[in-house]
């Protein structure tokens, strides 16, 4: 073996970190994210965390760490030292670059400069505040806990503490939201001068305060007014020097969240806590949504087991396109035959061809990506050039 070779061979795979931070002040009207309200588990969940944590000591030397994302939930509900506490056994377990991106997800009204202080003392270098909204009256209807005074002030603190790596969330398609209105949210962020920006359609969820409101889609803007807010609100995002590199997701050159990239690419994760996903050495699996099972079961790993499967090189190969096609750069055709084995254009390209001639799809000198009209018919089109049957 050549000392090349043995260099390739003692290579450590690069691998993201997500931890769970199931706690929330108030369950928002639209959230389906799982997340408790008893702050009185804070305690016991984080001791159950970091042994969750320490107990993956036996593969960690297989990886660096080059992201960490602290999502929830609303992880800034934590005492600051738990979340130093967190850090610090993920520090003590596995192998953290340098310049690893650590992110945490914040809420305006549970962030001060204490908190902030010491999250740049811990390494955390990103932070993703809820926003939501700029208008004060779609706030009180989507149950957030802040005003629009209240984000500035949060936002204005994080500057102030030296954070220079900030994303803010905003929603469109909001009942009863006008164009004009959303727009206006749009502007007073972009005047912010955020590093990254995510903005999402509001999707009514099942098991949800609106969804279990049988009225609340008569007072969703209609489906040509939806297409517009997000057309006009991509338009300017462009022209204020915000690339889009994801259906929902714009940043300044440069910025875009290397650690939902990892989601995007196919590329290695592991998350701790209830309902959290990991992919890693072609195994998916995830945890129960229980957050007391979880404290009672972290010792006994397929306890808290929702489920596992070990996905066969076809399988991959399919959440490959499905999770690529959400990239503005969509899929590079070379990348994925090194990747799979096989041609992209001998599979694909037959099924493209309809979705290309309606400008839905565009064909690249790198492979195929979707336009902004198809990115807003993503699911359709997915579901009609994808055969999910023969990754059963």
């Amino acid at each position: 073996m050549s000392l090349s070779d043995l260099f390739r061979k003692q290579e450590k795979k690069p691998l993201g970190l997500y931890i769970h931070i199931p706690f929330c002040a108030k369950k928002c009207a639209y959230c389906d994210f799982y997340s408790v309200t008893n702050q009185n588990l804070q305690e016991e969940y984080v001791l159950a965390l970091l042994d969750q944590i320490e107990s993956k000591k036996i593969i960690s030397k297989q990886y660096i760490v080059d992201t960490v994302y602290i999502g929830g939930g609303t992880p800034s509900i934590l005492p600051e030292e738990q979340i130093g506490k967190i850090l610090g056994t993920l520090r003590n377990t596995f192998k953290i670059s340098d310049d690893a991106e650590i992110t945490i997800e914040a809420n305006p009204g549970t962030l001060d400069g204490s908190k902030l202080a010491a999250y740049r003392a811990y390494g955390i270098n990103r932070l993703s505040i809820g926003l939501q909204s700029a208008n004060n009256d779609e706030l009180r209807m989507l149950s957030r806990i802040h005003s629009k005074e209240e984000f500035e002030n949060t936002y204005m603190l994080s500057r102030m503490e030296g954070f220079d790596n900030i994303n803010i969330d905003i929603m469109y398609a909001l009942p009863n939201q006008k164009k004009e209105t959303f727009q206006k949210t749009l502007d007073y962020v972009i005047s912010l001068s955020p590093e990254h920006i995510s903005m999402y359609g509001l999707k009514i969820e099942e098991n949800t305060p609106f969804g279990r409101n049988p009225l609340i889609k008569k007072f969703l803007p209609d489906e040509d007014t939806q297409y517009e807010m997000y057309m006009d609100s991509c338009k300017k995002l462009d022209d204020n020097g915000y690339v889009q590199y994801e259906i929902s997701n714009f940043s300044k050159k440069g910025l875009a969240c290397k650690h939902n990239m990892k989601y995007w690419t196919c590329s290695d994760y592991i998350g701790f806590g209830p309902c959290a996903y990991s992919f890693a050495d072609d195994v998916i699996y995830s945890y129960v949504n229980d957050i007391d099972r979880f404290i009672s079961c972290v010792d006994d790993e397929k306890a808290l087991l929702d489920s596992y499967e070990k996905l066969s090189l076809s399988q991959i190969a399919t959440q490959y396109v499905m999770v690529g096609f959400r990239l503005r750069a969509g899929i590079n055709t070379a990348e994925y035959a090194r990747r799979f084995g096989e041609s992209f254009e001998d599979k694909y390209s037959k099924k493209l061809e309809p979705f290309i001639e309606d400008k839905f799809v565009i064909k690249t000198s790198f492979g195929y990506r979707l336009s902004r009209r198809g990115m807003m018919i993503s699911n359709y089109i997915l579901s009609e050039i994808l055969d999910f049957d023969e990754n059963a």
